[in-house]
């Protein structure tokens, strides 16, 4: 698992709107949304995810509230 690979899904969010139409599609069933990122590749844990999003906050020049 990495910060990287949220990052890259984070990133991947933003711009392939069918890949974000996927995820959220899955949103209510967590073991199926949690599958579904890593048959597309994705390994992380929600503690990397929250360091993914402080980075790429950081690359936006966003300040989380």
């Amino acid at each position: 698992m990495s910060v990287e690979s949220a990052v890259s899904y984070i990133r991947r969010m933003r711009s392939d709107a069918d890949f974000r139409e996927a995820v959220q599609a899955l949103s209510e069933d967590e073991p199926a949304s949690w599958a579904f990122l890593k048959e597309s590749g994705y390994a992380f844990s929600m503690e990397e995810f929250r360091l993914a999003q402080d980075e790429i906050y950081k690359e936006y020049g966003i300040t989380p509230m």
